[in-house]
């Protein structure tokens, strides 16, 4: 249980013995597969000692066990910024209401402005249900796929995101299915991603600091609530070349929720002050603030999902809606990403 201004985050007993436990510092052993590391230094030096390796990604793994070539990925991410700045550059439009239960409310907002107007055999995938159950998600694509051949034989859909013309566009079926798969991974990581680091902010961050400086607001928020608080690696002979006591056999956990919080390096580190980053231009350059990974293998989205962080942050506060006053404490489960499961936003 962590208070804050008269709030209460009551974490999952196995983040706050990260949090209580000082033997959970540095480098340490969590099984006997698994090593932490909670060092900044370190940390960066895990990250940087090898590239991520094709099924350690989360959106670009690969696909019925074939690899994403260069310039699918290169596709991709053309197509998702361009989403994302139509978005982000765009003047309010009618939709969902951003009040309501967040992250869910949040999840809704994005999944309607990005991509409600694609076509429905693929905007259904953008729905949260299509994303919960692993055996459930090839049958799903390889539905929709088919569903996408069938109607683009008799129609050519318009007005789609950017995202769907990689479908809408593929040379035959084949090419569809992958398209669909990525398709179903990218808008469903841009939403959830976006969702909970803005609902982190609208716990922790006051709507005036919000209105007047989002992007403070969200700096200091991925440092205390980062949604990727753990990178995983899977073993490899040059994490041992890097520290002598991770084994060759050893699965590493990179933990920034805990390097963001040390006090060694950060004055008041439990304390939520976006004055911290007045003046820096460049966060990332710490060894202790890696809230997108390393430099060599960063988040492949960073610069999209801080666009339309600040951009859904600054229209809830402009719509005078912010966290209920009334709500005094919020339940972090363990879950692969950091988010409150539920904080009330309503009109202020």
């Amino acid at each position: 249980m962590y208070e804050m201004d008269n709030r209460t985050i009551h974490y999952h007993k196995e983040i706050r013995r990260l949090f209580d436990d000082p033997s959970q510092r540095g480098v340490f052993r969590i099984d006997e597969q698994t090593v932490g590391v909670t060092d900044g230094p370190l940390s960066k030096a895990i990250l940087a000692a090898r590239p991520m390796y094709d099924f350690e990604r989360i959106v670009f793994k690969p696909i019925l066990g074939q690899p994403i070539a260069k310039a699918t990925f290169s596709a991709v991410m053309r197509a998702v910024g361009q989403d994302a700045r139509r978005v982000a550059e765009s003047p309010p439009e009618p939709g969902p209401r951003l009040a309501g239960r967040w992250p869910d409310a949040g999840y809704l907002y994005l999944q309607q402005r990005l991509y409600a107007s694609d076509p429905w055999p693929i905007y259904a995938l953008t729905h949260r249900v299509a994303n919960r159950t692993g055996w459930l998600k090839p049958l799903v694509d390889g539905l929709s796929s088919r569903l996408m051949t069938r109607l683009l034989h008799r129609c050519a859909p318009i007005h789609s995101s950017a995202l769907a013309q990689l479908v809408n566009e593929a040379p035959d079926a084949h090419e569809r299915r992958r398209a669909v798969t990525l398709y179903r991974r990218t808008a469903r990581s841009m939403c959830i991603t976006v969702a909970c680091l803005v609902t982190n902010a609208l716990w922790l961050a006051s709507a005036r600091d919000a209105r007047e400086r989002p992007r403070d607001c969200i700096t200091e928020t991925l440092r205390l609530m980062p949604p990727a608080w753990m990178y995983h690696r899977n073993a490899c002979q040059e994490f041992t070349a890097v520290d002598a006591r991770i084994r060759e056999t050893d699965d590493v956990l990179v933990i920034p929720l805990i390097t963001q919080r040390d006090p060694r390096h950060w004055p008041d580190a439990d304390a939520y002050e976006p004055d911290r980053w007045l003046g820096v231009s460049n966060p990332e350059a710490s060894d202790h603030y890696l809230p997108f990974g390393h430099s060599h293998d960063r988040c492949w989205a960073r610069e999209l999902v801080l666009m339309l962080a600040e951009h859904t942050i600054r229209q809830i506060a402009m719509q005078d809606h912010w966290t209920d006053s009334r709500q005094t404490s919020v339940q972090v489960p363990l879950k692969s990403l950091l988010c409150p499961t539920r904080v009330n936003v309503v009109a202020v």
